[in-house]
């Protein structure tokens, strides 16, 4: 019994000497241990191999996402209670690995395409994009920049508008390409121009926000998207288009 200094008894999980003789944990081991009255989803081994081999034999973003709905329709779960889950056993974590002949087309069309076309042209992320280039040494200089064709994609507008903001001195032009400065500046003072259910949204978050798509954040994001704001605001400072 626990309180008798000669029948001390250690807990059977955290190995503290405050154990009860009764079931051989203590109080903190046994209330963790209790379920809770309000967890309304319980994850099952099986159900674990179930995520799992959902990762592991999907082999492109849409098979995920079938792979995830398909455990959602079976489970029940919402799909912020399975992402958790997967971020838990380390599966949302993962990148697919760039191939040698991805990396090959990505050096070929560094020079002429944006890295947002480039990104939809081999099926993967505006951000995956961006790292494989940082990666690879790629030019900056050479990727920056949209064409007319790109900037109408990319903002899901008409032929029209492009050449109207260009024309009213919104978007500036380099070598007869967009640039990325003045872009970034267009998007900040006028976002009554374009609608954002028609934006690309991964290349648009990863424009403004360069801590978009990382691991990793330093601070929280509000703090991450207000560094950003201020790096483009250096940057359109000391760019002369």
């Amino acid at each position: 019994m626990r309180g008798i200094p000669h029948h001390k008894v250690r807990c059977s999980k955290c190995g503290r000497i405050e154990g009860c003789q009764k079931d051989q944990l203590c109080h903190a081991c046994r209330m963790k241990s209790r379920p809770s009255p309000n967890k309304r989803f319980f994850w099952t081994p099986d159900l674990d191999q179930a995520l799992t081999r959902a990762y592991q034999e999907a082999r492109s973003r849409e098979e995920l996402t079938d792979n995830l709905d398909h455990i959602g329709r079976r489970t029940g779960f919402t799909r912020i209670v399975i992402l958790s889950r997967a971020a838990a056993l380390g599966l949302g974590s993962r990148r697919r690995r760039w191939t040698k002949e991805e990396a090959q087309q990505l050096a070929e069309w560094a020079g002429t395409l944006s890295n947002a076309v480039i990104a939809r042209k081999l099926g993967r992320s505006y951000c995956s994009v961006k790292r494989e280039v940082c990666r690879l040494g790629l030019s900056a200089r050479i990727t920056e920049g949209y064409s007319q064709t790109e900037v109408m994609g990319l903002l899901g507008t008409s032929a029209r508008m492009p050449r109207k903001w260009i024309s009213m001195g919104w978007l500036r032009l380099h070598d007869n390409r967009v640039t990325e400065a003045s872009m970034i500046k267009f998007l900040r003072e006028h976002p009554e121009e374009y609608s954002l259910n028609r934006v690309d949204e991964a290349w648009f978050k990863g424009l403004l926000f360069p801590a978009f798509g990382r691991k990793s954040f330093e601070g929280d994001s509000r703090t991450a998207a207000r560094r950003s704001l201020a790096q483009a605001d250096l940057s359109l400072a000391t760019d002369s288009y």
